[in-house]
C-alpha cells in the first residue's frame, strides 16, 4: 500500500482512498451548525434526534463517512443533509495530531476535533485509544496521516 496520496500542486486529500460507495445512504439530516472541512476526516454519528454530527473525542460508535465538500450545515437542526458512505470495506486517509511510526500499524485510536469553531478539523488522536473508532492500516510518516 503506497504511503503517498497527494493532488496536484501538493495539496493532500482526504477521505477515502479505496472500497466503494456501494453503501451509500441518504440524504440523511445534518445536525445544526456541523462543520465539514477538506482539512480533515468527516466520520458522523447519530445524534439523539437522529441527525448526524461530526464524531470527536469521547464517541465511541459511529455511523459513516460523509461524502461533501467543505460546508457548515444550517443552523436549524435537520435543515441540511448530506449523503454517508456506511461501507465496512471503504479505508480513509485521515491527518492525525501527532507524528504517526509504522509501529502504529494495526493498533486502534480515537478521533479529535481541534481547532477553533469556524476551522475545527476531524483528525486521529494518536494518544488515545479509548473509544477505538480508528483501526491503523498504513501510515504516511512525511504528511503525518494514516489509513
Amino acid at each position: 500500500m503506497s504511503n503517498i496520496i497527494a493532488m496536484p500542486f501538493g495539496m493532500l486529500k482526504y477521505g477515502p482512498v479505496s472500497g466503494g460507495m456501494e453503501m451509500m445512504v441518504g440524504p440523511v439530516p445534518v445536525g445544526a451548525t456541523e462543520y465539514f472541512t477538506n482539512l480533515g476526516g468527516k466520520i458522523v454519528l447519530f445524534d439523539g434526534s437522529r441527525r448526524v454530527e461530526v464524531a470527536d473525542s469521547g464517541d465511541g460508535t459511529v455511523f459513516g463517512y460523509v461524502y461533501s465538500g467543505a460546508f457548515t450545515s444550517s443552523a436549524t437542526e435537520g435543515l441540511s443533509k448530506v449523503m454517508v458512505n456506511v461501507s465496512p470495506y471503504t479505508y480513509y486517509y485521515l491527518p492525525t495530531d501527532a507524528a504517526v511510526t509504522i509501529a502504529m500499524r494495526g493498533q486502534m485510536f480515537d478521533l479529535i476535533n481541534d481547532g477553533s469553531t469556524t476551522s475545527q478539523r476531524q483528525r486521529v488522536d494518536v494518544g488515545e485509544g479509548t473509544e477505538d473508532i480508528v483501526v491503523c492500516v498504513d501510515v504516511d510518516i512525511q504528511n503525518q496521516a494514516m489509513i
